[in-house]
């Protein structure tokens, strides 16, 4: 392990006791101001990377004690063995890796370590655990208020009737309160304690996110690389701790509540107790975000090209018999991979597992819905033709949070997350940019007498002319990119975009699914038919590239594998 040591050490060896200025990580070594204008100047180490004291201080502890030497050998690392995850010396071969096939240069290896999609991956793999981290705890507040609220319904309940009733009541009635009470300590003290603990777990992960950000701007690129194994596996323990959460029920909503007994209101002499406090708890119905599929070698990324897209269908969702004349304007794909179906016909939002199976109608409306997209956490937005014609609706309350009015009547929806954007078909066309109070941000007036549907991908916004044959693609300042046609291109309705940037339209009139590459230059039709009879609705998962399509004539939905 390198020496903290304040001292130059070529000093030392001299029993000279100059203080250092620098560090080199090559060498190994504190070094003087001298003795670092000589390190400098000499063609041996002239190319070396040196750090001052006080960057040297901010290296994590685990990353100071990663050397480029074998300690085994005291030589040089100069080879990396894919197989065995190991750098390795010239003797290390010998004795060790005769027989590795994936031996290769480190200067190699280690080529741009700094700036690859291994660090910025892990970067975001660090903000995702953040962002479920921060959406447990402010889960774990709303349940705990609600059940705070829970307890104070159950009590004017219980006092309520208690005014109604004669004294021999007192004694029963504190045994109730009291049994309520001890039940709701006994909760918030579980709950307290989770959300404690999920606060520390979180500032673990703040803190090596932080020591990513240092190691990355004062490590070497050996010491970077030996470590984000180090980072990758705590991101993964905790990614798990927050599934288990979940499974194990920790997270399961816990409603609280008394059972009155019947009795009490015929104020017999029969009365003995005033009832039972119940503690109670559904499925949880949060939805952690998740990040893209492990990588088998992350150094190396996969060029997706639009040759390369062959869709194979996955599952096909189970509708219920009884939703008769199903016919679905919008879907959606959720973060936890449920499935969301709009059925106009029924006027009602369902719900559908990860494998296509029914779970729940989650919200009825008055009028027709056109249309929805998600927006964060447990929040979506659903578009109408009639006001208000903008809806925001909580998936785990199973209610309306906000009632929005655009002039006009909405159809296509998507969002970023922070604001949303709507086509209008009005005079004039317009696709309007909102915030998540209703506030109009911009406006981009349209040509096409029929933009039906638009979709959002970076700082762009691309929409389908359905009546023109067109795709448009703006900036969100209004101008336009691009606009393309084509052939297969007929009666587009449904837009979505990939997290590669490919655009995917959904074809009515004649059937197919064609994507587009980014910008808008060519195309190329993936699905044809595959039982989809005029195909409408189209939305696709960002991080698992599954393609959710309906049929807007037979009401069927299919999931495609990208």
């Amino acid at each position: 392990m390198a020496s903290v040591h304040n001292f130059c050490h070529l000093c030392e060896e001299e029993d000279v006791f100059n203080v250092a200025i620098v560090w080199c990580a090559d060498c190994e070594n504190f070094l003087c101001k001298d003795c670092e204008k000589h390190h400098g100047r000499s063609k041996a180490s002239k190319d070396h990377q040196t750090i001052s004291q006080d960057e040297y201080k901010k290296l994590p502890s685990f990353i100071v004690g990663i050397t480029n030497r074998c300690e085994k050998h005291d030589q040089k690392y100069d080879f990396y063995c894919k197989f065995h995850g190991d750098p390795c010396c010239v003797k290390c071969i010998k004795d060790n890796h005769k027989g590795c096939r994936d031996l290769d240069p480190l200067v190699e290896v280690l080529s741009g370590i700094k700036t690859s999609a291994k660090v910025s991956n892990l970067d975001k793999e660090f903000n995702i655990l953040l962002e479920n981290f921060d959406m447990v705890v402010k889960y774990l507040n709303i349940r705990k208020a609600t059940f705070e609220k829970n307890k104070t319904a159950s009590l004017k309940e219980i006092r309520n009737l208690r005014a109604s009733i004669n004294k021999h009541l007192d004694k029963i009635e504190k045994k109730i309160v009291d049994d309520l009470s001890e039940a709701f300590n006994k909760i918030k003290l579980q709950s307290d304690h989770l959300t404690s603990e999920i606060e520390d777990r979180r500032k673990v992960i703040k803190n090596l996110q932080n020591d990513l950000s240092k190691m990355t701007k004062h490590a070497t690129d050996l010491q970077i690389y030996v470590d984000l194994q180090y980072l990758e596996k705590s991101t993964t323990e905790e990614d798990r701790y927050l599934i288990d959460l979940q499974r194990n029920g920790q997270l399961d909503d816990i409603g609280l509540e008394t059972k009155l007994s019947s009795d009490l209101k015929c104020l017999t002499n029969n009365i003995r107790t005033f009832g039972n406090a119940i503690a109670h708890s559904s499925p949880c119905s949060l939805q952690l975000k998740t990040s893209s599929e492990p990588q088998v070698h992350l150094l190396v990324s996969s060029i997706v090209t639009i040759d390369s897209i062959n869709p194979t269908l996955k599952t096909t969702l189970k509708i219920p018999k009884r939703f008769k004349r199903f016919k679905v304007y919008g879907c959606q794909i959720l973060p936890d991979g449920k499935h969301l179906l709009l059925d106009t016909v029924s006027k009602s939002l369902l719900l559908f597992s990860k494998e296509g199976e029914y779970i729940e109608k989650v919200i009825s409306f008055k009028d027709e819905p056109n249309d929805l997209c998600y927006i964060k956490d447990s929040l979506i937005a659903v578009t109408f033709l009639t006001v208000p014609n903008l809806l925001l609706i909580d998936l785990i309350q199973k209610d309306i949070t906000k009632s929005i009015t655009v002039e006009g009547s909405c159809y296509g929806i998507d969002s970023d997350g922070a604001t949303l954007v709507v086509s209008l078909n009005d005079r004039p066309k317009r696709l309007v940019t909102l915030d998540l109070e209703g506030t109009i941000l911009s406006e981009i007036g349209v040509p096409g007498e029929y933009t039906v549907r638009t979709a959002l991908y970076k700082n762009n916004i691309v929409c389908s002319d359905w009546k023109d044959n067109l795709i448009y693609c703006y900036t969100k300042n209004g101008d336009l990119l691009w606009k393309y046609k084509h052939v297969d291109i007929c009666e587009p309705f449904g837009i979505t975009v990939d997290k590669h940037g490919f655009i995917y339209v959904a074809c009515t009139r004649n059937g197919k699914i064609v994507v587009l590459s980014e910008d808008g230059k060519i195309s190329r039709t993936i699905l044809l038919k595959n039982g989809i009879v005029g195909p409408r609705a189209i939305n696709i998962d960002k991080t698992s590239s599954s393609l959710l399509v309906t049929s807007s004539l037979n009401g069927d939905a299919f999931v495609f594998e990208i």
